[in-house]
């Protein structure tokens, strides 16, 4: 056989021996390459299949005003990763507020007093919690058995309208006798009693220090001074900076703040008979966020916590935390009778305190 054909031959069988490796190989790399699609196929159908992580809530209910609530809210928010839900506590009877708490699974009250918060507990609205450094603030100042946790300190004072003054030839009241000058007769405007608040503070702080008979001699007085009674606090500080009245009884604090902004209101403190108005926070039993709330509550009582509203421009607001470092409060306040309250009879007998001081004659 011709030498030709033998390398025909031989180069037949190289050729197509190549070519049958050449189709393996590429028969393996499509295999692969369908392999690694179907895999990130898989992949991200796996992905799409997975929830994504919820964002934790917490419904705080809030007494406070919107400023000083969506600062702190914001605040937590922002350390914890948590989404703040607010809600405001309307107004109603102390019964109609405590039901909007339970209704709305309500987490945390924020701003509430402590007259408010014993009837609360009373009605088995709070659910109790010891925070976290409570422990540094002093007994006077603190629910000791965890019900509610106090915040804020302030105490009454008197905002005056200088303007007022000058024209009835008075200063500024620094008691509450001096409230009974017959330049004031229809010129004092204070909150209803019912709201508690400073109004109600300076009822009890006065029947507690002078004892009842004393309390109910100056409450015929100071009603034959006609006061005005109003829906809030706010709206007795109105009348006074439009000048249609001239002294209201607010809290300290409120107070402070206005001064510093206007020229002709001017703050001063009852030092005869005072009160401790303390603003706290609650849980509220069976909220569905339990942790959660005890973290807010912790956080409001740490360092951090405790500085937030100072640090944001409101230095009246005394955290009772530093209470016993505060020497600007002490300076400010001086030596002032405050007597230590007795929740139970300002909080349990509100009402009947009420009608006997507003109907002493």
């Amino acid at each position: 056989m011709p030498a030709y054909f033998y390398a025909a031959y031989w180069g037949n069988v190289w050729y197509n021996d190549n070519r049958k490796a050449d189709l393996r190989k590429m028969r393996k790399q499509a295999f692969m390459r369908i392999l690694c699609l179907l895999l990130v196929i898989f992949a991200l159908g796996g992905c799409g299949s997975e929830k994504p992580k919820e964002t934790p809530q917490l419904h705080l209910c809030s007494s406070m005003n919107k400023a000083f609530t969506e600062l702190i809210a914001d605040s937590f928010g922002k350390k914890t990763g948590t989404k703040v839900v607010i809600h405001y506590l309307p107004a109603g009877t102390q019964q109609q507020r405590f039901d909007y708490l339970r209704q709305q699974k309500i987490d945390v009250w924020l701003g509430g007093t402590s007259e408010e918060f014993f009837m609360a507990d009373e009605q088995h609205v709070l659910q109790p919690y010891l925070a976290k450094e409570s422990h540094k603030v002093p007994a006077e100042l603190r629910n000791r058995t965890g019900e509610w946790t106090s915040l804020y300190l302030s105490y009454i004072a008197l905002l005056s309208n200088k303007n007022n003054l000058q024209a009835y030839g008075l200063y500024a009241p620094e008691s509450w006798d001096e409230l009974l000058a017959h330049q004031l007769k229809d010129e004092i405007a204070m909150a209803d009693f019912s709201l508690g608040g400073a109004s109600f503070g300076m009822l009890t702080s006065i029947w507690q220090l002078r004892g009842r008979e004393a309390a109910l001699e100056y409450a015929a007085k100071l009603n034959a001074q006609n006061p005005d009674y109003t829906s809030g606090f706010g709206e007795a500080v109105d009348k006074v900076y439009i000048g249609k009245k001239t002294v209201a009884v607010v809290p300290l604090d409120y107070a402070l703040l206005l001064e510093t902004r206007h020229r002709h209101l001017f703050a001063s403190l009852p030092k005869d008979a005072n009160r401790n108005i303390l603003t706290g926070a609650a849980i509220i039993k069976g909220t569905p966020h339990e942790e959660l709330a005890k973290k807010f509550l912790d956080y409001l009582m740490s360092d951090e916590g405790a500085e937030l509203l100072p640090k944001n421009g409101y230095h009246y607001m005394w955290h009772v935390k530093n209470y016993p470092y505060n020497d600007g409060r002490r300076e400010l306040i001086g030596n002032v009778r405050v007597p230590v309250d007795d929740l139970s009879w300002t909080s349990t007998y509100k009402n009947e305190i009420i009608k006997k001081w507003t109907s002493a004659r």
